[in-house]
């Protein structure tokens, strides 16, 4: 087949979850023999769908990385950027079907000549990915324009206002199908509309094979934390993902556990900052974006892996802990208690009560058979269950039964 994937950001880009999910299928489909083009944004920061002089642009229109062929589209930051400044000074907007479009188009990226490339390249397959950016209804504006059918993956978080645009579930309607990575999810987007004979279930995965040279020791030895307790937390750090409770929840550790540190990887904003203030400097390593093989030694390294977070249509990091044979702690929330087998493999509090968080961190802690028992049967969920190894036919399957 000849298969494209649309997706907001990809490589050489730091991959967020859903580029990451687009990059691990795009691998095995191509190693299935399958041609495999990826079509993305020419900028590689999401500043760069808004910001031509900060923004950050790949340095070439197209490319093979990983046997993929990726061709990147001009993003229209014009039209991206007047959407934003439209919705932040009109509010009024916001009551009316216009204020769907501008939210939408202010979310970017808007790529130019979607249909000439759909048309030019011919693709059997075109899958789209992910809610809440403009690409999806871009896509789906384009495929219908072409008579064209399409798939999404819309890693939906329905706990969050803007995965619930009208423009958007319009466009999840006219898919030919759709693929929900949760039970959750699926039931979920039957509630609002969509034809259950035209979903596919279909968990996340990971590569196996990238783990395979995984060094736990070496993370320690760079950073000095021999002998620390370390936990983890992998994400963006804001509210939704849990970082500003996992961070409260450290400062009333640190008191009593000196041999604790958080080790923290992922993009930090203002309200990081703020809440990093008081923090004893030994308790927090805050590394920022860091490359996926130290990120790989990281998990390797941890005792714990934390993201208590309520914005999840999954979680892939779990699944990353597991493959280290780590126990985690995620929230009671979404799709999370259907990933996590509370008790077993992991434990789930509610969300952004930290003193409960308090309470099973320093469980876990305390209890190096707990966490060793409940990491190996996380270990086991992925090499039998979550791993693309496994589950990249399905994805084929899918695939196949909408070719056009």
């Amino acid at each position: 087949m000849n298969i494209c994937h649309v997706v907001p950001i990809y490589l050489p880009g730091i991959l967020p979850g859903c580029s990451k999910y687009i990059r691990d299928i795009s691998k095995g489909l191509a190693g299935r023999g399958h041609s495999v083009t990826v079509l993305t944004a020419n900028a590689i920061t999401g500043r760069g769908w808004v910001d031509p002089l900060h923004g950050q642009y790949a340095p070439v229109k197209e490319e093979v990385i990983e046997g993929v062929r990726i061709r990147r589209l001009k993003a229209r930051w014009q039209i991206t950027s007047t959407m934003y400044l439209l919705g932040r000074v009109a509010d009024v907007v916001s009551t009316h079907s216009i204020g769907n479009m501008v939210s939408l188009l202010s979310a970017g990226p808007y790529l130019s000549k979607l249909s000439e490339e759909f048309q030019k390249e011919k693709y059997e397959v075109i899958h789209v990915t992910a809610f809440p950016f403009a690409l999806v209804w871009l896509v789906g504006k384009a495929c219908k324009s072409l008579g064209r059918p399409f798939v999404c993956t819309p890693l939906i978080h329905f706990e969050d206002p803007s995965h619930s645009n009208p423009l958007l579930w319009k466009t999840l309607r006219d898919a030919a199908s759709v693929i929900a990575c949760s039970s959750y999810e699926r039931e979920g987007m039957i509630r609002r509309g969509i034809d259950p004979s035209r979903i596919r279930l279909i968990p996340m995965g990971i590569d196996l094979e990238e783990w395979l040279d995984s060094d736990g020791e070496r993370f320690r030895r760079r950073y000095r934390l021999e002998g620390k307790k370390i936990l983890l937390f992998a994400g963006t750090k804001n509210y939704n993902k849990g970082a500003i409770h996992l961070l409260q929840a450290l400062k009333r550790i640190e008191g009593d556990a000196k041999e604790v540190v958080l080790v923290a990887i992922g993009l930090a904003g203002e309200e990081w900052k703020r809440a990093c203030e008081g923090i004893g400097g030994t308790s927090l390593l805050d590394l920022g974006y860091v490359s996926e093989a130290e990120k790989r030694d990281a998990f390797e390294a941890c005792d714990l892996f934390v993201m208590p977070s309520r914005y999840d249509s999954f979680g892939i990091v779990y699944l990353e802990a597991w493959k280290c044979g780590k126990p985690v702690i995620g929230a009671r929330v979404g799709a999370i208690p259907e990933v996590i087998d509370d008790g077993k493999d992991g434990l789930l509090v509610e969300f952004g009560n930290v003193d409960q968080l308090i309470s099973t961190i320093r469980h876990l802690l305390r209890d190096a058979d707990l966490r060793r028992e409940m990491g190996e049967a996380g270990r086991k969920k992925v090499e039998e269950k979550f791993n693309w190894q496994r589950n990249i036919g399905r994805i084929e399957k899918v695939f196949s039964g909408v070719k056009s």
